[in-house]
C-alpha cells in the first residue's frame, strides 16, 4: 500500500493505494464525515478496465479488517488472472495516466 496522490499531492493520512505489480488493483481509506461510532473505512479491490462487483467493496470499522478482507478478495480475483489479463489492466491503467498528463494532471509523475 502507498499514500493516494490526487493533482500529486498526498490525498490525506489513511487513504491509500494497493498497488500490485505496477498496476493500482485497490484502495483502502478512512472516509471523513462519518458519524462517531459508524464504519467509517472503505476498502475495494478493482482490477482497471474491469467491472468491480459490489462484493468487491465494502466498509469496516479498522484499517485492519479492511486489509483482511481485501487480501480474501484480491487472492479470489488473482487466483484467476491470466497473463492476458494482467496485461490488459496494465494497458488500461498506463492509458488513464496518458489522460491525465494530457489534461495536465502530473500526478502520476510522482512515486
Amino acid at each position: 500500500m502507498r499514500p493516494t496522490r490526487l493533482k500529486g499531492d498526498v490525498a490525506g493520512p489513511n487513504d491509500y493505494l494497493v498497488i500490485w505489480r505496477g498496476i493500482a488493483v485497490g484502495r483502502i481509506l478512512r472516509q471523513p464525515g462519518t458519524p462517531v461510532g459508524k464504519p467509517n473505512w472503505f476498502w475495494g479491490v478493482n482490477l482497471p478496465g474491469q467491472p468491480q462487483p459490489a462484493a468487491h467493496r465494502g466498509i469496516c470499522s479498522d484499517i485492519e479488517e479492511c486489509k483482511r478482507r481485501f487480501k480474501v478478495v484480491w487472492s479470489g480475483v488473482k487466483a484467476g488472472l491470466t497473463d492476458e489479463a494482467t496485461d490488459a489492466a496494465r494497458r488500461t491503467e498506463q492509458r488513464g495516466g496518458e489522460l491525465k498528463k494530457w489534461r495536465g494532471d502530473r500526478s502520476s509523475d510522482t512515486p
